[in-house]
């Protein structure tokens, strides 16, 4: 990943700080956003003064057009170009389908739906103009396909199912130059976040029961896939989904 620029999405902990922190090590520049300020980009831990320069992070909120495109702005003023986003930010809390508040399930479709939606639009009207184009990926959920999503993640599965629908149409539509995939991940641990949006232990340990590779998937694992799909080795690779699940689905 030489000279590539990557950008990550909700890169303040969790599987984002791990993929920026991955793409980093392979030597490409990467710019990360959340909705909050750091102290430092999550993938400049442990670096010298001069790998600094390989990263930046800023506050953007994936719901806002304008703030997004500051971003990208900056992203290309720093590095020159943007040749890889990775749409990871979005997520949901466990909460009761019937009493949780509107308000509650309009923000799971607008953070894990319309924000990747935004995100890669302002994304490709920068990608065509470049002769090499690029590639996004998109982080779905097993939430989104099969049975239907879990208890307490019924608009989050509706809003990740609406994001592989979109992977598939962005693909088309913007084939050959963009390439458009996503990965629909099972669970995964990250510094304990899994365990804390699945505290029960006994349903925890149901739910391992249940994978045929008998365990959790790791982080490390989301980012090696990131890394194959946006390499020159899946440049005919457009549209796709493939499960990191250990077989669950």
């Amino acid at each position: 990943m030489d000279g590539k620029v990557v950008i990550v999405t909700g890169a303040s902990r969790g599987i984002g700080r791990h993929l920026s922190q991955r793409f980093f090590a392979t030597g490409a520049s990467v710019a990360t956003c959340s909705r909050s300020e750091l102290e430092q980009p999550p993938a400049a831990e442990g670096s010298d003064g001069s790998q600094r320069q390989r990263t930046f992070h800023e506050a953007c909120d994936q719901r806002r057009s304008e703030e997004i495109d500051s971003f990208l702005d900056d992203t290309i003023s720093r590095f020159g170009r943007i040749d890889v986003l990775i749409n990871n930010a979005g997520g949901s809390p466990l909460r009761e389908t019937a009493s949780a508040p509107a308000e509650f399930h309009r923000e799971n479709l607008e953070n894990n739906l319309l924000g990747p939606l935004l995100f890669s639009i302002a994304a490709y009207r920068r990608m065509q103009e470049q002769p090499s184009g690029g590639s996004i990926i998109n982080i779905s959920s097993s939430a989104s396909s099969g049975a239907g999503a879990p208890a307490g993640l019924v608009s989050y599965g509706a809003a990740k199912a609406g994001l592989n629908q979109l992977t598939r149409s962005l693909a088309k539509e913007w084939a050959p130059l963009i390439r458009v995939n996503c990965l629909i991940l099972g669970p995964i641990e990250t510094e304990n976040l899994w365990r804390e949006a699945m505290p029960d232990e006994a349903a925890r340990e149901r739910l391992v029961g249940s994978i045929p590779m008998g365990r959790i998937g790791q982080a490390d694992e989301v980012a090696e896939a990131c890394l194959y799909l946006c390499s020159p080795g899946a440049a005919y690779i457009t549209g796709a989904a493939l499960a990191i699940d250990g077989g669950l689905s």
